[in-house]
């Protein structure tokens, strides 16, 4: 059987493939959270998704987790490796790893393209473990450097990380009309209370967000959260038609803040319900009484009483 951390990765790992292997998402990704240059010059609509896969020595079998081919405006082309990483804890050797999953793509590129200059690869790691990233972006960090004329001679490698959860509910807000940051803000809510807080700026990303397939996509990315961060099914299939794809989410996402309302106010009357009774009780009303007043339970209030007589409140 699975343990619970296999079945939250496994969750992770589905929904964001799932996610990211939409060019939408990976234009909203690089746009929103990847503020270099060379993105701008990419022509999103061109992009396409590459199915490739490796067997790695080092580190046994490794399926690729996302490998995009970028074309760019001007010619030639950039391919994106997005390495998804959900566990958690940092990994303190991911610049090795990372720098072995490009060198075996680049060793499939030579085999089947003899002859043929390689092209750049932009190696993008996402992360979202509760611990923030802090392992070595370089494999130059990795490496004691013994002589300072051995420097020109160290591999050179850099990966981009993008740690969810060093971002602020002020920062991801910023960004709008972007599905990415509406994401990361549902993401980064653990726990219902959180999620309502958030959950009017991420209708108002929705609103803006237009293209069908996309909120569609999205729309299945949230009824796996959603399942598994409070156990509430939302079924996106049965709700969305054809023409209404984001109104039936943000329908469903003000239902929900609705209902999350109503289940705060309920534990705010029963917190001043039990507070009455305890200042009946302190008053010497009999419990009887304070059955009848408050309509709580005789077994509960006797519970209370005795809480009292042993000074706990």
């Amino acid at each position: 059987m699975a343990r619970k951390s296999d079945a939250i990765k496994d969750f992770y790992d589905r929904s964001y493939k799932k996610l990211f292997s939409h060019k939408g998402f990976v234009k909203h990704l690089l746009q929103g959270f990847v503020r270099l240059k060379w993105v701008e010059r990419v022509d999103f609509d061109k992009i396409t998704l590459e199915p490739v896969s490796f067997i790695d020595r080092l580190f046994k079998k490794k399926e690729a987790d996302i490998i995009w081919k970028l074309p760019l405006k001007q010619g030639s082309e950039v391919y994106l490796y997005l390495l998804l990483e959900f566990q958690s804890a940092v990994d303190k050797t991911m610049a090795l790893r990372f720098a072995s999953y490009i060198l075996n793509f680049y060793a499939e590129r030579i085999a089947k393209e003899k002859n043929k200059r390689l092209p750049v690869v932009f190696p993008l790691l996402l992360y979202n473990g509760k611990q923030r990233w802090n392992a070595a972006r370089s494999l130059q960090e990795m490496i004691e450097l013994v002589d300072p004329s051995l420097r020109e001679y160290l591999i050179r490698f850099k990966y981009f990380a993008i740690d969810i959860g060093s971002f602020s509910k002020r920062s991801l807000i910023k960004l709008r009309n972007n599905l990415v940051s509406a994401i990361f803000l549902l993401e980064n809510a653990r726990n219902e209370n959180e999620l309502d807080s958030v959950l009017k700026e991420i209708v108002e990303i929705v609103k803006s967000e237009m293209d069908k397939e996309l909120l569609a996509r999205f729309g299945d990315w949230l009824e796996m959260l959603f399942k598994r961060t409070t156990k509430t099914e939302v079924n996106f299939e049965e709700i969305i038609s054809e023409g209404s794809e984001y109104t039936m989410i943000v329908e469903t996402l003000i239902e929900m803040r609705k209902k999350w309302e109503n289940k705060g106010l309920q534990k705010g009357m029963q917190k001043g319900i039990l507070k009455t009774a305890i200042e009946l009780l302190k008053e010497g009303s009999s419990v009887e009484f304070v059955a009848k007043v408050t309509k709580l339970p005789i077994r509960e209030i006797e519970k209370l009483k005795k809480n009292l007589e042993g000074n706990n409140y």
